[in-house]
C-alpha cells in the first residue's frame, strides 16, 4: 500500500490549522517511511517560518500519513 504526506501549520493559540495544507508530491511505500519523512519535512517546514511569528502564534507542523486507496 502507498501513503500520501499531508502537513499543516497551526497555531495553539488560535487552535487552527492554515489551510490547504501542504501536500508533498513523493508517496511513500509503507507506513513507516511515511512517518519518518513526515518529521524530516516538518522540522524544514518549521524552520522555514518566521521565529517572531512562530513564537507570537505558537506555530507548530502537524502531519498526517493518508493511505492510497482504490475505487
Amino acid at each position: 500500500m502507498k501513503y500520501f504526506l499531508i502537513l499543516w501549520v497551526c497555531s495553539a493559540i488560535n487552535t487552527s490549522c492554515i489551510v490547504p495544507p501542504i501536500s508533498v508530491p513523493e508517496t511513500f511505500n509503507n507506513h513507516n517511511a511515511c512517518v519518518t519523512a513526515g518529521y524530516k519535512h516538518g522540522l524544514n517546514v518549521f524552520k522555514s517560518i518566521d521565529q517572531k511569528i512562530a513564537e507570537e502564534q505558537r506555530l507548530f507542523v502537524a502531519f498526517h500519513c493518508d493511505p492510497e486507496t482504490s475505487i
